[in-house]
């Protein structure tokens, strides 16, 4: 039986070619898209679950509320007594382990230095926490001394060559600290699916002998990645509940009102982790779901296209479906033949869809950073996967054809009687209108984004962030900096030139408690205002507008420690009502005291996503880590040549790097531009698979209806007229679609916009475009074979049949 239900299904195919590639074609695209996008949605849910104990491993965060219970700061690093403490309070830890990364850290064999960005302090525990493969060394001694160094396969063939690399040393430097270190262990690269990378791993008694005690007991420094690991079958929930007294009795009694830790699941860092500093960028779980819902919409897409053919073809099928009752064929058995038809089209499908993923998947690597492979070696679920798909499509897919043709009575058919009851019609026509309304939905989306993405490239933010260059900078240059700027300076495309701690599109971390006098007392801000460690020069080299008082003068004796400019809301929020009631009034800082100068327009230092937080700026001569250089748009290259040369005769042996303020704000934004091409990619296939079903139906019903347009050609009827006939009623469901599909999009959309604090916002626009557009779409899809079935001869089309 099943050999004959083969030989049905390929000679249908064979016979219905055009109507058959239609329907392979919708349904490999629409599987080659969900195939691609479930690979990188496992790919996403399988961050950290490579550590043997990922289920048992909680990363300690650290949050601070203002005094109206908001919170103002919530880290992902933690200040370095809270893990040796918390392992000796707490039984449940197995153990803890923090790790520290370093930055501006050089490494050198002999006298060739390179900067390394992932170098980590990490203590000797990381091996017990988390899993390596270790090449070569002993877990348990390769991080238990100080000055020894594990580093990975790719470094050692980096600094040592083909020769082994254990017991060579390795020579740090990080002004103003060098260290020779010694090479203890060699591990594999942690994989691509972890959320931290490490190259180097320093022993972290190294690092405790050169930050000294004072700094390892310090809570006010918040700098170091702080995990433990619980023993099995642990309820956190009763740890969590602990932490609060925890604070109390290691800070103050009370302090847990004002900074609490939490426990995060490893695993949850990669998707559900946005804190105010990570050890690398996160990606969300909001884009897992809408990737999800895209490749589920898309194939359902193509799955619609199937259904609808399938019924509106009942016709042809119907003498066959009577016969076989009349000899004796049993309902289920013309079910279970009309699904394996189904499913016979579906594997051709996915044959062509996976030739299509092999394809495309470079491609797609590009697209979404990952190194995704079709390498059913490494990964045996890969084999199930596109087939398990192929069955759920063709289920899908053929079930209500399948009902729907074996529900034809024997007796009508043969009489030639057909039911056409309205029942089918109008599922047809609500799939169609489905199928529309998701694309409809899809094209208002690529709108909404692109809008926003547009508004944040676009928007003021405050300065000019064009042709800013960002040196990274060092004690040895900050103490003679004025000279090294007057040196920058000669050069004529250097406009000017300033040192900061931070600058525009990084993060405003650092903060402190200030205050206000009021008359003779001193009266406390209840609210956060962060910090920037600038030069005199930061103000002009970044083009900030000041909107009252004056900026920093290096004439001014005091300015140097009492003065202070704040933004304008700073203003607000102090509860002046405008800037020049701010000049002038006694302002402190932490441990500094002074008055405020000047007041400065707000300006967008982080992104779009967060608010224009309050900003405090003083003159200071440490921590200016990172200098800004304004160079003139012309020349750009010679000028670069230049702030190269005079780096290598200031800092000899130390790798030039930079970056631009601009590129790094668009770097901020790289995730809504993956967003809006993804949705772009996938509103172009739901129309064109949509279009593809379209055209075999309008192909159909012309062919159903030659009769009739033959009747009414010699009638008189012009082409233009039996067009709009028949492409009246699909351009009808079309517009249906409008109804349902514009108020879904307004929902998600607002949604989505809500994640950032400045936004664009969602025009009706959008709406009348994408429904248009989808509108123009069907119409000419359905006119072509209208306008083909009109011209056509009406001699033949009354000897049709």
């Amino acid at each position: 039986m099943f050999r004959n239900y083969l030989k049905i299904a390929f000679r249908n195919i064979k016979i219905h070619t055009g109507y058959s590639l239609i329907n392979v074609t919708g349904l490999a695209v629409g599987m080659a898209c969900c195939i691609l996008i479930l690979f990188f949605v496992f790919d996403e849910l399988s961050y950290d679950k490579f550590h043997e104990n990922h289920d048992r491993i909680y990363r300690v965060t650290r949050k601070w509320f203002n005094q109206d219970g908001v919170v103002s700061l919530h880290l992902g690093h933690v200040a370095p007594p809270i893990a040796p403490l918390l392992e000796n309070d707490f039984q449940e830890i197995l153990h803890s382990v923090r790790m520290n990364r370093i930055g501006g850290l050089l490494v050198g064999n002999n006298s060739v230095f390179f900067e390394e960005t992932r170098f980590f302090f990490a203590e000797e525990d990381v091996f017990k926490v988390f899993t390596f493969d270790m090449v070569a060394g002993d877990f348990e001694t390769a991080l238990r001394d100080p000055f020894t160094i594990v580093i990975t396969e790719e470094m050692a063939e980096k600094y040592f060559g083909d020769e082994n690399p254990i017991g060579k040393s390795l020579t740090l430097q990080v002004a103003p600290h060098k260290a020779d270190m010694k090479v203890t262990g060699v591990i594999k690269s942690l994989p691509h699916n972890s959320h931290f990378h490490a190259d180097f791993l320093g022993s972290f008694k190294t690092y405790e002998i050169v930050a000294g005690e004072q700094e390892l007991q310090s809570w006010v420094s918040n700098n170091y990645a702080t995990y433990i690991l619980m023993i099995e079958n642990y309820d956190i929930n009763r740890l969590r509940s602990q932490l609060d007294s925890f604070i109390d009795r290691h800070m103050s009694q009370g302090m847990s009102e004002k900074t609490k830790l939490q426990l995060q699941p490893l695993t949850d860092i990669h998707l559900r982790s946005h804190l105010d500093s990570e050890i690398e960028a996160n990606s969300d779980i909001t884009y897992v779901y809408v990737f999800s819902i895209i490749a589920f919409f898309v194939l359902l897409i193509a799955c619609v296209n199937f259904m609808n053919l399938a019924t509106a073809r009942s016709a042809g099928r119907a003498k066959e479906v009577g016969l076989r009752k009349v000899v004796g064929a049993q309902r289920t058995q013309l079910i279970r033949q009309f699904l394996s038809e189904s499913i016979i089209t579906t594997v051709i499908s996915l044959l062509i869809a996976l030739v299509i993923v092999l394809l495309v998947l470079p491609k797609f690597n590009q697209f979404v950073g990952k190194d995704l492979s079709l390498n059913i070696i490494e990964n045996i679920s890969l084999l199930f996967l596109p087939f398990l798909i192929a069955i759920f499509v063709g289920l899908i897919s053929g079930i209500y054809p399948a009902v729907f043709l074996s529900a034809f009575k024997p007796v009508r058919i043969l009489r030639g009687n057909l039911d056409r009851r309205k029942k089918g019609l109008s599922f047809r026509a609500v799939l169609v209108v489905f199928q529309f309304a998701t694309s409809i939905i899809l094209i208002i989306c690529v709108g909404i984004v692109t809008g926003q993405l547009g508004y944040m490239q676009t928007r003021n933010l405050g300065f000019d962030e064009e042709h800013v260059v960002v040196l990274p900078s060092n004690p040895a240059i900050a103490e003679r900096l004025e000279a090294f700027k007057s040196r920058l300076l000669r050069n004529p495309n250097i406009l000017s030139v300033s040192a900061a701690k931070r600058v525009p599109s990084g993060r405003l971390l650092d903060s402190a408690g200030a205050s206000v006098m009021s008359g003779e007392t001193s009266q406390p801000i209840t609210f956060r205002i962060a910090q920037l460690r600038v030069d005199y020069d930061y103000i002009p080299t970044f083009k900030m507008e000041m909107v009252a008082g004056r900026n920093f003068s290096r004439e001014m004796g005091t300015d140097v420690d009492q003065a202070f400019i704040v933004n304008e809301t700073a203003v607000r929020r102090i509860g002046w009502k405008s800037p020049e009631e701010a000049i002038g009034k006694g302002f402190g800082y932490g441990s500094r005291k002074g008055q405020i100068i000047g007041v400065v327009k707000d300006f967008h230092f982080e992104s779009l996503h967060q608010e224009i937080s309050p900003i405090v700026m003083f003159i200071s001569s440490v921590d200016l880590n990172q200098i800004s250089v304004r160079i003139s748009p012309q020349n750009i290259p010679q000028t670069m040549a230049f702030l190269k040369g005079t780096w290598a005769e200031v800092r000899p042996n130390y790798p030039f790097s930079y970056y631009f303020i601009d590129e790094n704000f668009d770097q901020i934004y790289r995730s809504e531009e993956n967003l809006q091409r993804i949705f772009s990619y996938f509103a172009f296939l739901s129309v064109v698979i949509g279009c593809l079903g379209l055209f075999g139906l309008a192909a159909y019903s012309a062919e159903r209806r030659t009769k009739e347009i033959g009747i009414r050609k010699v009638l008189g009827a012009s082409a233009p007229g039996l067009a709009f006939l028949l492409s009246k009623e699909f351009t009808k469901w079309a517009l249906l679609a409008n109804v349902i599909a514009w108020p879904t999009a307004y929902l998600v959309m607002s949604r989505w916009l809500q994640n950032f604090a400045y936004r664009s916002g969602i025009g009706l626009g959008t709406f009348l475009l994408a429904g248009g557009l989808a509108w123009v779409i069907a119409f000419l899809t359905v006119c072509y074979q209208a306008i083909k079935a009109s011209l056509a001869d009406p001699v033949t089309a009354l000897k049709y049949e």
